[in-house]
């Protein structure tokens, strides 16, 4: 017993440690260039990282079967996602911690996001369901011990608390139900000592705070820097005059959002040559400005523009009321889902029980 608790305390303690670099490193985004490299390649290395790290603890075929719960788990938020038109990155995994997609865009409003946070559970529920039937079939307490573990991420992710999927789904549903979810996770957070839930739970009080808990200020802008290069002779050609090396001046712009993938775009304009530039933005533009102008060789101009906007933050909690804005039938459905769901997953565990757990380690 006292080497089983050592390594529960083990788990606990590096998934809380990882929870916390991450969340000091920009929520959760710094790793993700480090995994990159080809469009699945982060995520392979990252499963095979995660594997390897959760087999120092479990046997490997617990360890495998554990990654692929997690994995199919944040497959359905991406199925999800896709469904309502939003690009999100593939699945990166990180050991003790589980795994994340990020979305490129925030959703436009509550019931989006409770659809893309409903997605990963379901499946995961799914998935962990045909694995436990996978696994009386064959006879395989390995495969059964996988599945109940499924169940129990399913469910320690539907807890009403954000960034958790149930944070998400409630959105949909009333916002009070957060209210439930601080009482809910005080009480796990004493009956469990874990520290990945403690961090979780204070960055949903920090969260909830900085929203509702004082005086709404204003974002503060940022800058950036962007270059254009424009062909030489379309100036000779509009008859327009090549700025100075050191000439400043504001240029208009136009914000717009692409219709067929949702993108927001902005297109810049120079007086005579019309568009010169466009780029995707998240966030509110306020000034774009020339700061300095050279000619390169093969009768290239490049120009480099100065602006400065306020970042849209992406996965945080949204301030804006009309986002919340849902039609009472949407409300009943999500409500009905959310609950029903939780209620499938606690008959799931109280079923399957802890025995199989006992025969893997």
């Amino acid at each position: 017993m006292e080497g089983e608790k050592k390594k529960g305390g083990l788990i606990s303690w590096l998934g809380g440690l990882g929870v916390l670099l991450l969340s000091l490193g920009g929520k959760l985004k710094a790793l993700l260039p480090l995994l990159k490299f080809g469009k699945f390649g982060g995520t392979l290395v990252s499963m095979f990282v995660s594997i390897g790290g959760y087999a120092l603890i479990y046997p490997f075929e617990f360890a495998v079967g554990l990654v692929m719960m997690i994995f199919i788990h944040e497959m359905g938020h991406v199925w999800a996602a896709r469904l309502k038109g939003l690009p999100v990155s593939a699945p990166s995994f990180i050991p003790f911690l589980g795994a994340l997609i990020t979305m490129k865009r925030q959703p436009s409003d509550a019931a989006t996001e409770a659809f893309i946070a409903y997605g990963g559970p379901l499946m995961g529920t799914l998935g962990a369901l045909a694995c436990y039937g996978l696994g009386l079939w064959l006879d395989s307490p390995t495969m059964v011990a996988v599945a109940v573990v499924g169940f129990m991420i399913n469910l320690f992710n539907m807890i009403p608390v954000h960034p958790l999927d149930g944070g998400r789904i409630v959105t949909a549903v009333t916002r009070w139900l957060w209210g439930l979810g601080l009482i809910l996770g005080a009480a796990l957070i004493i009956w469990t000592k874990s520290i990945l839930l403690i961090i979780i739970y204070i960055m949903f009080v920090i969260e909830l705070w900085s929203t509702y808990g004082r005086k709404k200020r204003k974002a503060k802008p940022s800058l950036f820097q962007i270059e254009a290069k424009i062909e030489e002779q379309k100036f000779s050609e509009a008859g327009v005059w090549i700025p100075g090396e050191d000439h400043r001046r504001p240029l208009p712009f136009v914000q717009y959002c692409e219709l067929e993938d949702q993108s927001h775009q902005v297109a810049v304009e120079f007086p005579g040559l019309g568009t010169i530039a466009t780029f995707e933005m998240q966030g509110e533009l306020h000034e774009l400005n020339l700061v300095k102008t050279t000619t390169e060789g093969q009768g290239v101009v490049r120009m480099i523009l100065e602006g400065r906007y306020t970042p849209e933050r992406i996965g945080a909690i949204n301030r804006d009321e009309k986002y919340y804005s849902v039609s009472p039938k949407t409300r009943w459905a999500f409500g009905i889902a959310y609950i029903g769901l939780i209620a499938f997953l606690c008959y799931m565990v109280y079923v399957t029980g802890q025995a199989p757990l006992e025969q893997i380690r």
